[in-house]
């Protein structure tokens, strides 16, 4: 019997020619032609066609095992032959069941209807198992085809299974041993992110200014002030010439509400009855020059009380508000710039901008002065000595003079030689924690008082504001506001207090429990400039040839009250520090690679293959997948009657 079953569409039909079997013989006509190309189901029957009460025939099965297979079979209906037409994941859902294949009681349009939300169920189950079948054959293509040394012979299933494992645990072992040098190379470069070189280009003694020298006379009081007010009746000038001489912590000009009157009183005191910068500097000498002292110099207050300043910057550029800085009548001959360590000078400032640079090196280009202590004059000093303290500090600083002064005697010639410690930063570091490099940029750390960041600048501020906060007043040289309260004699056993814990705190932190006391959080700045001096000194004797223009009065008067003081720069090139990074992202990034290629041939191809295979091929094969034809699936009774069997087939 031959039937030929037409499907009602247009782009499907199917002829198929059926005979019954024939129990004597196992010899069957052929059902019809079908192709199918789905090598699972194949490898299904060829494994369980022992075990089937038929066999697969056709000539355009492609079977990629060459082995014959027969289909015997009944049609049903009037053409004896049941044929169904469903996609492809229909049929994946019916051989992706545990048994295999999917049995149906029977082939009836009911029963079919009744399994549709079973096989609708399943084909989640089946999407997946696809899915996980593409992904194996995606990785082991990958190890066939790395280029990673050694991965191919881990997926090569041609090696025995002791080879393979050897290659594993030789990969694995070289992975792991670039991982943990990679890892030590990195703690290195997150632990110490900061190395500090020297620079290859020396720096020039013009792009860096000379040292700002600040002055003070260890006598607070000349004689002949005293003795007028003495012999005077102002009981006032009396009061605070003992309050200024007495070194008891106890007031006894005043007894007023107002601390600020207090002070504004007391500094035009000491204004006074202190020596004069005129009085104090006999002659200068700049740049080989000789030049007028008080065009050069300006009266400060410093903890020495009234002292004389050369080369600082503009008040207006060392403060946020100047108005908030005793005024001292205070005149600037020349420009002023507004100069600091980060930014230096531009190219266009003239050379006698404030502040200065010297010309050259030596002592013909450097600050040559003659002070006069006038021994005569003194009448109560700041120590047990006559002479002067003086120190060299940064133009944008405001020194400490008790601290840091080194002290200069009357009848000495003074060689002060200058070299400078310049330390400079690479904006690349910029990126690092503040925490890692340990210091600031001026962008980074605002102060409250002076425009330009130093550590010492913020040390003082500092501690400024925690006397402010213990004693509620600040010193009279500490930064402040115009309304901010003046410490007067009785509270300076509470300002002692406070400046001795804050400095013993900012240099160790554990010798102190005093949760008062903030965290100055000084850390240097990233551009910095300091000056290394070699002092050395020889004694003036009058019997010797003197520069006629260093001697004031007489020879005698000369070598028992005058000193000589040169400051210069050693030489005229210097090298400077500098911060950079220990490792940045492309020494990081090469360390990284030489180790990877060590151990494993790694390179960026490598990683644009590992992105390949699991991006764009594993999606050009799914989509391969839902791109194929639609198959028919024809639904076969064998000869029991007891089952129906679903195979893809297409034509």
């Amino acid at each position: 019997m031959a039937k030929k079953y037409e499907d009602s569409s247009d782009s499907l039909k199917i002829g198929s020619q059926i005979k019954k079997r024939d129990n004597n013989s196992h010899n069957t006509l052929p059902i019809g032609n079908y192709t199918t190309t789905d090598k699972t189901t194949l490898n299904y029957l060829r494994d369980h066609s022992p075990y089937l009460p038929y066999n697969i025939n056709t000539v355009h099965l492609q079977n990629p095992y060459k082995t014959p297979q027969r289909l015997e079979g009944y049609a049903l209906r009037d053409t004896n032959f049941k044929g169904m037409y469903r996609s492809r994941e229909s049929t994946l859902r019916s051989r992706y069941n545990r048994n295999g294949l999917t049995t149906r009681d029977t082939i009836t349009s009911k029963n079919y209807e009744q399994n549709e939300e079973k096989r609708d169920k399943s084909l989640k189950n089946v999407q997946t198992c696809l899915k996980t079948t593409e992904i194996n054959t995606i990785v082991k293509q990958y190890c066939l085809n790395s280029t990673l040394h050694g991965l191919r012979y881990v997926g090569d299933s041609k090696l025995s299974i002791v080879e393979r494992i050897f290659w594993i645990i030789s990969f694995t072992t070289a992975v792991l041993t670039a991982t943990y040098y990679i890892w030590f190379l990195y703690q290195k470069w997150v632990s110490s992110p900061i190395i500090i070189s020297l620079s290859p280009e020396p720096v020039s003694v013009n792009e860096f200014p000379f040292p700002a020298v600040t002055i003070c006379n260890m006598n607070n009081v000349k004689r002949s002030e005293a003795i007028r007010i003495g012999n005077g009746e102002n009981m006032r000038e009396k009061l605070l010439l003992e309050d200024l001489c007495n070194s008891e912590n106890t007031s006894i000009a005043f007894d007023l509400k107002e601390k600020a009157v207090e002070w504004n009183a007391m500094r035009h005191f000491m204004i006074n009855v202190s020596q004069s910068c005129n009085d104090m500097l006999y002659y200068c000498q700049w740049r080989g020059n000789q030049t007028e002292c008080d065009k050069i110099f300006n009266p400060t207050m410093t903890d020495e009380g009234i002292c004389c300043n050369f080369n600082s910057v503009n008040r207006k550029h060392l403060f946020h508000d100047p108005r908030d800085w005793p005024d001292l009548n205070i005149t600037f001959a020349f420009t002023g710039i507004d100069w600091n360590p980060e930014i230096g000078y531009d190219k266009q400032v003239p050379s006698d901008a404030i502040p200065w640079r010297p010309y050259g090196a030596g002592l013909s280009y450097g600050l040559t002065l003659v002070l006069d202590v006038d021994v005569n004059e003194y009448y109560c000093s700041s120590t047990a000595s006559a002479g002067f303290k003086m120190l060299l500090h940064s133009p944008v600083e405001t020194p400490k003079i008790a601290d840091f002064g080194f002290a200069v005697a009357p009848g000495k010639e003074v060689r002060v030689i200058v070299s400078p410690r310049i330390s400079t930063a690479s904006k690349s570091i910029i990126s690092i924690p503040q925490k890692k490099r340990k210091c600031f940029f001026t962008s980074e750390r605002k102060l409250r008082y002076y425009r330009t960041y130093t550590q010492r600048n913020c040390i003082l501020e500092c501690e400024a504001n925690f006397t402010q906060k213990m004693c509620h007043c600040v010193q009279y040289y500490m930064p402040k506001s115009s309304n901010t309260t003046i410490c007067g004699k009785k509270d300076d056993l509470c300002a002692t207090t406070a400046r001795r814990a804050m400095e013993i705190k900012l240099y160790d932190d554990n010798q102190l429990n005093i949760t008062e006391i903030p965290s100055c959080n000084c850390w240097p700045g990233c551009f910095e400039l300091s000056y290394n001096l070699e002092i050395s000194d020889s004694k003036l004797l009058h019997n010797f040839g003197i520069q006629e223009q260093y001697v004031k009065k007489n020879q005698k008067y000369f070598t028992e009250n005058m000193a000589v003081v040169h400051i210069f720069f050693v030489d005229s090139q210097f090298t400077k520090s500098m911060k950079n990074e220990l490792f940045g992202f492309t020494e990081f990034l090469s360390s990284t690679g030489g180790l990877l290629g060590l151990f494993m041939g790694f390179s960026f191809l490598s990683v644009m293959e590992i992105l390949y295979f699991i991006t764009l091929r594993l999606w050009c094969r799914l989509t391969e997948h839902k791109n194929v034809p639609s198959r028919t699936i024809v639904q076969v009774h064998p000869l029991d009657h007891n089952q129906g069997i679903i195979y893809p087939f297409a034509q």
